[in-house]
């Protein structure tokens, strides 16, 4: 390990103005993997820099560039470790050098960093440093800092030069205490609040999504402690991940406490996984018919590709094909299987299919779906229902869409 020569100091400088580099020194923009990242550090960066034909190279081969945050923008040269302070929410002091055991040489254009979470050096006078214990984090009544990325030559606050630097904004570590509520229909339109910590209030700054399905028209509360979103449409599904990005990091609702760290490390948020459930939900229309007739009905939904629909002249109501019953209450399979079938299924694509539903012929007995003679389907609220197995004995196979307003439908007397 390189031996630190950076000493402790303190310093009384105020912020009056985001000042630039000197105009004489040739600086180069540096691009980072992340523009921002959370208060506490330990998330790793990488930064990149184009060559150019004066500076093929920015970071020369065989040597550590020495990374530092500061407060301001960059110095000239390497500045002194300083303790993080603030007036406010208004920065007021500060600079951190990260470990050279933590930065990396990646070519002549790029480097890698983790952001320190702990004093650098470590050891100072022979004991253990007291400056910035906790690493680059948040100070006095701050929910969002800017920083800047400087990258030295050496780590001389009298010899070294700047060769880079990149603007970092640091956030709250966000955290996720609940989904509520916590499921929806795979057609989507579901509203939900999301409670937690460190969600930004800036526009697009906190974006999310579950099941690899982004949330939409996402507000979040004025202290950053919860936001709205509507879900979008995903095939069904149960323990989906709620992931939320924040210019303080990402947090997945897997480890909803943020800290990495098994369940039960003691933390202020439950750290048990909270997810959520996408349930099998369908739109029909039309949603009424009179008695004795016969009508063709288009279904809303999500992942009628995936499903096998018998259109033979054998097909049974019972096979382990699917199938799109008119059932009194819940479905059942063994039970419970519905007055009437929508046959002759056309899957137009994923999301939409007809079928006919013949109200004319004799109906269904709902335990065996075999036809009651000379008994048409009676007058009354039903609900179409979807099947991915139809076999008496399908059980949980069967899958069955949920019961909602969407899927409900009536027999009327004309």
């Amino acid at each position: 390990m390189r031996k630190a020569c950076l000493a402790v100091a303190a310093t009384t400088v105020l912020v009056v103005a985001l000042a630039t580099a000197p105009a004489d020194a040739a600086v180069a923009v540096m691009t980072l993997s992340s523009a921002s990242g959370p208060s506490g550090g330990g998330n790793t960066i990488i930064g990149k820099v184009t060559a150019t034909a004066a500076n093929p190279s920015p970071f020369v081969a065989g040597g550590t560039p020495t990374v530092q945050f500061q407060y301001t923008t960059c110095a000239a040269k390497a500045r002194t470790v300083t303790q993080i302070a603030a007036s406010g929410d208004k920065l007021s002091a500060g600079v951190l050098t990260v470990n050279p055991d933590d930065v990396k040489r990646v070519s002549g254009t790029q480097i890698a960093f983790e952001v320190p979470s702990s004093s650098y050096p470590e050891v100072v006078a022979a004991n253990p440093s007291t400056i910035n214990t906790g690493g680059l984090v948040l100070a006095g009544t701050q929910t969002s800092a800017k920083w800047f990325i400087c990258v030295y030559d050496s780590e001389s606050t009298t010899t070294s030069t700047l060769i880079t630097q990149a603007p970092y904004t640091l956030g709250i570590r966000p955290k996720i205490t609940a989904i509520i509520p916590s499921s929806g229909s795979v057609l989507g339109g579901q509203v939900i609040t999301v409670t937690g910590a460190g969600f930004s209030t800036a526009s697009n700054a906190t974006t999310a999504s579950i099941g690899g399905v982004a949330l939409t028209g996402i507000k979040v509360a004025s202290n950053g402690n919860s936001f709205v979103a509507t879900t979008g449409s995903r095939a069904a599904g149960t323990g989906l991940t709620l992931s939320v990005n924040t210019p303080g990091g990402p947090v997945a609702s897997t480890d909803p406490d943020n800290n990495g760290l098994p369940q039960d490390e003691d933390d202020t948020t439950a750290d048990a996984p909270i997810t959520f459930t996408y349930s099998n939900g369908i739109q029909v229309t039309p949603n009424t018919a009179a008695i004795g007739t016969k009508v063709d009905l288009l279904i809303k939904g999500v992942g009628f590709t995936q499903l096998t629909f018998d259109k033979s002249d054998t097909a049974t109501a019972t096979s382990t094909t699917a199938h799109i019953f008119l059932v009194k209450d819940g479905y059942n399979a063994a039970s419970n299987r519905g007055v009437q079938e929508c046959t002759k299924v056309l899957v137009a694509k994923d999301t939409d299919l007809v079928c006919t539903l013949d109200l004319s012929g004799n109906r269904l007995d709902p335990t065996t779906s075999a036809a009651v003679p000379d008994s048409p389907v009676l007058e009354g609220t039903y609900t179409i229902t979807l099947v991915a197995n139809g076999s008496t004995s399908a059980g949980d196979a069967a899958a069955p869409s949920v019961v909602n307003s969407g899927a409900t439908f009536t027999v009327a007397p004309y």
